[in-house]
């Protein structure tokens, strides 16, 4: 009895494990994982409902039931289309054909073997359209006609020897690249509304043929030897600039310098004229200053010698006058003491006086005379008379009453 219970325990559990086993294999048919990396975009696609519009993000998404949904992943970094005559092997990166180098011909009917490369990434916004028009190989269902279609286009359009090299050659792979980008709004749209955006468009090589490229390279080097011409010419003539420029500095230096020096004499001069003015000006300020003190010495010394002649004029005319003074106080004195002898010969026995003393100074004075008076010479008379002057003289009335007697 235990067995058989132990038995049915065992085909339980293995009918439960069966059950489980079972359960894990529609649940993961049922669920999906599907993840989408960074540089990719993802376009969901259901059994019921189709293409997606939703475009899936970078990241990890579970779909159920897993079975009836379907992630086709795009990348969307940027990509390399070429058209060139490298091996695949060589182009590790880069989606085309082996030896796929384009060949045009030129305005004047050259042969020109073009090897190009373009760099371009699927718009998200178109994925969608892009799924649903083309899914797979889009470098060979629509970047590839475009391209060949635009080079062709743009190339014939220029000569050879233009587009072989130089200016010419840029100008051509902007007008290509601007064509393909869809930048001018009337042609070039066609990748840009497919979906495809283009970044950059590189011309790699151009190839003509050995001959014509001898001749582009003879014309080339007439070309730079023309403009190796210029260039010296340009040079030379630059060098003459400088020169002449060197010789200009050299003239305006010597002009400033004779400026300057004339200069410096006239300011010396001016300078020494100022000194002789200065000089002249303060020797004249001196010379005033000396007159004027000597007119000033002159006028104190007038003044004083004028003060001392008045001083001494006041002076003698005091003195002067004191001696005025004293003399008629003298004559007064001797007038009155002459008036007083003459009035004391007034006095009585006074003519008896005065005759005595007349003959007594008459007899004195002729005493000596003798051998020189007349013979008839008589003192007496002179004497007589004499005394009578006297007398008038004293007593005029009483003398003339005498001589008249």
């Amino acid at each position: 009895m235990s067995e058989s219970n132990s038995t049915v325990k065992t085909i339980k559990l293995v009918m439960l494990g069966i059950v489980g086993i079972v359960g894990l294999i529609v649940l993961f048919t049922m669920v999906k994982f599907q993840t989408v990396k960074g540089n990719e975009y993802g376009v969901l696609e259901t059994w019921t409902g189709g293409v997606q519009n939703e475009i899936l993000q970078p990241k990890t998404h579970v779909l159920f039931p897993g079975f009836m949904k379907t992630v086709y992943v795009y990348d969307g970094a940027s990509q390399v289309f070429v058209m060139n005559d490298k091996s695949m092997h060589e182009e590790k990166t880069a989606a085309g054909r082996e030896k796929d180098s384009y060949l045009v011909q030129s305005q004047e009917g050259q042969d020109m073997k073009i090897s190009l490369n373009l760099r371009w990434r699927i718009d998200p916004a178109k994925l969608v359209s892009l799924h649903k028009t083309v899914r797979r190989d889009m470098e060979e269902k629509i970047i590839r006609p475009v391209v060949m279609r635009v080079v062709k286009d743009e190339a014939t359009r220029m000569k050879a020897i233009d587009a072989y090299s130089g200016e010419g050659l840029v100008r051509l792979q902007a007008s290509i690249q601007t064509a393909l980008a869809g930048a001018d709004e009337k042609e070039g749209k066609e990748l840009r509304d497919r979906g495809i955006i283009v970044e950059n468009f590189v011309i790699e090589h151009i190839g003509l043929d050995p001959k014509y490229v001898e001749e582009i390279v003879k014309k080339q080097i007439a070309v730079q030897q023309q403009f190796r011409a210029i260039e010296e010419q340009k040079a030379a003539e630059a060098e003459a600039l400088v020169a002449k420029a060197k010789a200009q500095a050299d003239l305006n230096t010597q002009v400033v310098a004779g400026e300057r020096d004339a200069q410096l004499v006239v300011i010396k001069a001016k300078a020494a004229a100022s000194q002789v003015t200065v000089a002249a000006e303060a020797q004249a300020q001196q010379v005033t200053i000396a007159a004027k003190a000597q007119a000033t010495q002159v006028e104190v010394a007038a003044a004083a010698a004028k003060k001392q002649a008045e001083l001494a004029g006041e002076g003698k005319k005091l003195g002067m006058t004191a001696e005025a003074e004293g003399i008629l106080a003298i004559g007064k004195a001797e007038a009155t003491a002459k008036q007083l002898m003459l009035d004391s010969y007034k006095a009585a026995g006074a003519d008896a006086y005065v005759k005595v003393e007349i003959a007594k100074a008459m007899a004195e004075g002729t005493k000596g005379v003798q051998g020189y008076l007349p013979n008839n010479f008589n003192p007496t008379v002179i004497s007589d008379n004499f005394l009578g002057a006297i007398m008038s003289i004293l007593n005029p009335t009483p003398m003339a009453a005498a001589v008249a007697k």
